[in-house]
């Protein structure tokens, strides 16, 4: 067993005995010794018999068990050995440095020809779950990773105990070496650099440091059992057979497609949050809506599954739920295998299945769209049939006197009273839980989810008539400022915020939160004061009108008529608008009902003394079963009792790492992340400070959000320069606020990226290029 040392006597050690990959050769020289023995130490160099050489800072004040200081001291690499002032010149520098004297200068060979560089983590370095943690690069640099810069980024994730880890080589052989190194340092927390060199035709792996990883607070190393990966893998094995009423050939699920939930709760929700969003929405209102407005039939299959208390959507299930009712089974199976196959092929497509996958409905490009197809074995009858029954479905959904999100709409008027008789009733803590819950359902999110379908075609139909070019990218602009949505009637509401009219306000808006399906976080009339300055002055949202001339109408109407979309030029402008208000308005008035079912959860830990945090643990079919049920033990206790079962489960939820789409079961032991291509609103470039949604100060500052949730809107009365968030698709409420506002933006960059940008204090993000540059 080797005992940790300098970073420089760790690598010499190891050169003796290391099997899984070479050490460099290297020289070591004591910082003090520059003064009196530099020729000597100039001629080791050159007895190196490098071309270029690395000078590397190996100081007794890195890279132990309680301070890393990675990055802290200098290190000058690519340097001419045959330029004698480059080299002294680098190793005082590097020697400056470093605090003290008996602290150590590394000196090695330059590597080039680097095919991989990289670095590895033996356990997942923030929480310390179980997991081999790989990043790496192939543009040949050997810094990017550690300094940030790579745009070639590459991560594996592989669970210890696996034996599963894929074919990758060079996977296989960095993992052989992290087990190597362990067994000689007799250490479990290890962080690695290594890089694969081309040298004279074959590939060698380098070991370029090993450092033990600091201490953490959080250790959750055994709170992922392996048993527990092998349920989920036989659950999923079990998924991808043949389903009731299912097509498809393949098995897929992702934590972005369809009703998105990574956006929405959150990637790790905890059990309220998670168990809510499925008992209003993914259970079996979602499969209702659709059947409702002409699409397949998917009554009894849940949407989305909980994967170790991670939230996947049933992907084919979703495809399926896609196809209008009026195709054939054969024809719609091809269909949605065509669809499996594509996302498999292109995963970066996973948060825009309906902009690049999928035809949910007809607009003017389908028929060219539809065009890909004869490359895919369909034939022209089978595209013409598929044609035809979206256009047939798009018209039943269009129709502004008998459409469905017409009927929608007036459901949720009846929401309202329904609301108010809650809320002024004499009901019990649990009964007024259990009603708010199932009239949230009946008339909030069954007639939400046809409005917000409508609104979604409605979208899809605009910026069609970009496409064809009816309409510039400035008129579609202009159109959207038109629109009197809700989040606009915010924003003018917070602009005109005072003392006098804040009762009047939050009347109103009191009841939205930033996590519409979280507990933990306030409402806006629970903590005014982080939401809102008084003293701020901000601008109204201007409302501009859209006018398009009788002649241009006229054009629309030949155009639809052509199409066959059963609809006069001026009922199509008021259902676009009246759908995207309408999806608006619907969530805004569902989010009563689901703030107030919050609210009591929260009310009903009080009368239990239970805090919110941990209420926030309880699955809220534990809470729905006291309606209808009496249990011998007191309900105080089979709550407590849930919750400490759930606070269990979460740490496994937690420590779990799964990819954002999983299409094969072996993923759920290791995988390699895929390539994440983030949504950048308007073409605008910026540069500021970077700041979280929580700070004080905002003003002028790219403000960076986990997930694109309606109740960040208060943001856009702070006057910011811009957003970034972790997940959201091009279709999510915080990007079309966006858009509407001509404020820049970066929706939905991923979990790494996410993390990388958090600790930038200032980002360029130029939206036009489609960058987003760390400072």
């Amino acid at each position: 067993m080797l005992p940790f040392k300098s970073k420089a006597q760790n690598l010499q050690s190891l050169s003796k005995i290391l099997k899984s990959a070479e050490i460099l050769p290297l020289i070591i020289i004591k910082k003090d010794s520059l003064k009196h023995d530099l020729e000597s130490i100039l001629q080791d160099i050159y007895d190196l018999n490098a071309k270029r050489i690395i000078v590397r800072s190996s100081s007794l004040n890195e890279d132990s068990i309680n301070s890393s200081n990675a990055g802290a001291f200098l290190s000058i690499s690519n340097i001419d050995v045959n330029s004698k002032e480059s080299v002294v010149n680098a190793l005082c520098k590097v020697a400056d440095s470093m605090p003290n004297d008996n602290d150590e200068i590394l000196v090695q060979p330059y590597l080039q020809n680097i095919e991989l560089f990289g670095v590895a983590f033996s356990v997942d370095k923030d929480n310390f779950a179980p997991y081999y943690c790989i990043e790496c690069d192939d543009s040949g640099s050997s810094s990017s990773i550690t300094d940030g810069s790579s745009k070639n980024k590459i991560s594996y994730f592989c669970h210890r105990d696996t034996t599963e880890y894929t074919s990758d080589i060079y996977l296989t052989q960095i993992i052989e070496l992290i087990r190597e190194l362990e067994s000689i340092f007799n250490h479990t927390f290890l962080d690695i650099e290594f890089a694969f060199v081309n040298t004279n035709k074959r590939t060698q792996l380098y070991c370029l440091q090993v450092r033990p990883l600091v201490k953490n607070e959080i250790n959750l190393f055994h709170s992922l059992p392996y048993d527990a990966l092998s349920r989920l893998h036989k659950r999923f094995c079990g998924f991808s057979k043949k389903m009731p009423k299912i097509l498809g050939d393949k098995a897929i699920f992702g934590v972005m497609p369809d009703w998105n939930p990574a956006e929405i709760i959150g990637l790790r929700p905890k059990r309220l949050a998670l168990s809510l969003y499925k008992e209003i929405v993914t259970d079996n209102i979602w499969a209702y809506q659709r059947d409702n407005y002409g699409y397949r039939s998917l009554h009894s299959h849940p949407l989305m599954h909980s994967f170790l208390g991670i939230p996947y959507i049933d992907v084919r299930c979703s495809f399926n739920s896609f196809i209008p009712k009026t195709l054939d089974d054969r024809i719609s199976e091809k269909l949605v295998n065509y669809y499996i196959n594509k996302l498999i092929q292109n995963p970066q497509f996973h948060d825009k299945i309906e902009f690049e996958i999928v035809f949910s409905c007809y607009d003017f490009n389908t028929p060219n769209a539809l065009l890909s197809l004869k490359n895919q074995g369909f034939n022209t009858n089978e595209i013409k049939r598929i044609e035809f029954a979206l256009l047939e479905l798009t018209n039943l959904i269009i129709d502004t006197d008998n459409g469905y999100y017409a009927k929608d709409l007036k459901k949720i008027e009846k929401l309202k009273d329904s609301y108010e008789n809650i809320i002024n009733s004499n009901y019990s803590l649990i009964d007024k839980i259990y009603w708010s819950i199932e009239e949230c359902k009946r008339l909030g999110t069954l007639p939400f989810a046809g409005i917000a379908r409508a609104g979604f075609i409605a979208m899809l139909l605009l910026n069609s008539l970009v496409k064809i070019g009816f309409l510039s990218i400035e008129q579609k602009q202009q159109f959207l400022n038109s629109l009197n949505t809700v989040s606009k009637q915010l924003s003018n509401s917070i602009a005109h915020l005072t003392n006098d009219n804040k009762d009047l306000f939050l009347h109103k808006f009191g009841h939205l939160r930033a996590g519409s399906y979280d507990i933990l976080s306030p409402r806006y009339d629970e903590d005014f004061d982080k939401y809102f300055n008084i003293n701020t002055n901000t601008h109204d949202v201007s409302k501009i009108e859209f006018n398009l001339s009788d002649e241009k109408l006229k054009e629309l109407d030949i155009i639809l008529n052509e199409h066959g979309l059963k609809i006069d030029s001026k009922n199509f402008f008021a259902f676009i608008k009246t759908a995207i208000e309408g999806r608006e308005y619907a969530k805004f008035e569902f989010s009563k009902l689901l703030s107030y079912t919050l609210y009591l959860v929260g009310e009903l830990g009080k009368h239990y003394d239970i805090s919110k945090e941990d209420m926030a643990h309880l699955d809220i079919n534990d809470i729905l079963s006291l309606y209808s049920s009496l249990y011998s033990r007191s309900p105080k206790q089979r709550l407590l009792d849930n919750i400490k079962l759930h606070k269990e489960e979460y740490n496994l939820t937690l420590a779990i790492k799964l990819p954002q789409l999983i299409s094969n079961p072996n993923q759920i032991f290791s995988f390699k992340t895929d390539s994440i291509m983030p949504n950048f609103i308007t073409q605008k470039s910026i540069m500021c400070l970077t700041a979280k949604a929580d700070d004080k100060d905002l003003e002028g500052k790219i403000v960076l959000i986990y997930a694109a949730d309606p109740g960040f809107d208060y943001l856009f009365t702070k006057n910011i320069a811009g957003f970034v968030t972790c997940y959201g698709g091009a279709n999510s409420h915080m990007a079309i606020r966006a858009s509407e506002l001509c404020l820049p933006a970066v929706i939905g960059v991923g979990e790494e990226n996410y993390q990388r940008y958090l600790k930038a204090k200032r980002l360029k993000i130029d939206c036009e290029s489609e960058q987003i540059i760390c400072l």
